[in-house]
């Protein structure tokens, strides 16, 4: 148990581990995994060539079904698409849809471009939701999109609702949520779709006045997405409810038995322990330490514990500075990835919550080699189909790589 009069304690404990951060020493280098060094991939999609973080998303999934990452990018003209070869190296850039980009009026921050498997083939689907219509355009599978269909589900970018494609119903078909403050509405994917008209899941989350920082993951381990929330009315602590038989969710139950020990904090779910659900990881809001809780099933959660004393905002980790949970040598469990001033910095998972020492994986992708938040995106991928996330990033004069090695 973390209750508030341990963490002063802690916190002096992990002072020293502190100043072993990515931003505060000098490199070594990791001992677990490695990378073949960095090198330009795509020249193309970078600031050079007309791209902004301010409009132009960039991203990447499997568009092909070969369970390699592919880069999707939303530029002026629409979407431009570059398909991993499985070395390292993409194929060329090149324009594919002339819908969902800056110049047909999406813009971001207020549109929202998701990428997700709606059709159960294996291949991630544009889903955008834009001022008065949701499209959605299917993977053809080389790398292209078919046109783009209205799913007529009266979903829209209000600026009063967010969305998320997460599977409810464990049919391998990504389904669209609709959150609001006062309810949440599920439109659920089908083989002749792409959506079923959408319907009332829940009303139980009223944000912020009662529930504040929602997630949909899945932490059970059954491929149906659960639904979590940070109650912030009396004794903060997170509460957790699973679909039922027709896809509605029941009203929740708390997902902790100690209610002092949440860091107030769910920012990344991911599977760190390798039992097929999804733990918590929290990084610390103004200490060194990340702090993780373990998924024990049926929507319940080990109390939070430090996780490793570094990654938080106290080491300097800022938003200059992101990072990621995801598997980086292949163990089937989540390790955490950051792009720290030196380079990318990772702590490997131990399988039982907390994490290994953290180390230098590449001296580059840093602040300190010119990689600026607000001009350059950055992201951990597996590329290859190895199992291993690489490292990609949008630099000046394109897309650089470093494909992680054992």
């Amino acid at each position: 148990m973390l209750d508030k009069q341990r963490r002063p304690a802690i916190r002096a404990l992990v002072a020293t581990a502190a100043l072993v951060t990515g931003l505060a020493v000098a490199p070594s280098a990791a001992l677990a995994v490695g990378t073949g060094g960095t090198r330009r991939v795509v020249n193309d999609l970078g600031f050079n060539q007309g791209w902004r973080v301010d409009r132009h998303p960039r991203m990447l999934a499997d568009i092909t079904g070969d369970g390699r990452a592919d880069i999707v990018g939303f530029g002026n003209a629409g979407v431009y698409t570059s398909v991993s070869n499985g070395d390292g190296t993409f194929g060329l850039s090149s324009w594919v849809l002339g819908q969902f980009g800056y110049d047909q009026g999406w813009r971001v921050g207020t549109h929202f471009r998701l990428l997700g498997d709606v059709n159960g083939d294996g291949r991630a689907d544009i889903v955008g939701i834009g001022g008065s219509t949701t499209l959605v355009a299917l993977a053809v599978g080389n790398g292209t999109f078919a046109a783009p269909v209205d799913a007529r589900l009266g979903f829209s970018a209000d600026g009063l609702s967010t969305y998320q494609l997460a599977d409810v119903s464990g049919d391998g078909r990504a389904d669209l949520y609709r959150i609001r403050s006062t309810r949440i509405d599920i439109a659920t994917a089908f083989v002749g779709g792409p959506f079923a008209a959408p319907f009332l899941a829940t009303a139980e989350f009223r944000m912020p006045s009662q529930y504040d920082t929602l997630k949909v993951a899945d932490v059970t381990g059954d491929r149906r997405a659960e639904i979590l929330a940070m109650a912030v009315s009396g004794p903060i602590h997170i509460v957790s409810t699973s679909p039922n038989v027709v896809n509605a969710y029941p009203l929740s139950h708390r997902a902790q038995a100690d209610t002092t020990s949440s860091p107030q904090l769910m920012d990344k779910f991911a599977d760190i322990t390798g039992d097929g659900k999804a733990d918590i990881v929290a990084f610390g809001q103004t200490e060194a330490t990340t702090y993780s809780a373990t998924s024990v099933g049926g929507g319940n959660f080990n109390d939070f514990i430090p996780a490793i004393g570094d990654f938080g905002a106290g080491a300097g980790w800022d938003r200059q500075h992101p990072e990621e949970v995801v598997d980086i040598n292949a163990d089937g469990r989540a390790d955490i990835v950051g792009f720290g001033i030196h380079g990318v910095w990772i702590s490997l998972s131990n399988g039982n919550g907390t994490f290994g020492p953290i180390q230098l994986l590449i001296a580059d992708f840093g602040s300190n080699q010119g990689w600026d938040v607000d001009r350059y995106v950055r992201a951990a991928a597996d590329i290859t189909g190895d199992g291993r996330a690489d490292l990609v990033g949008f630099f000046t004069d394109g897309v650089y790589a470093a494909v992680t090695t054992p």
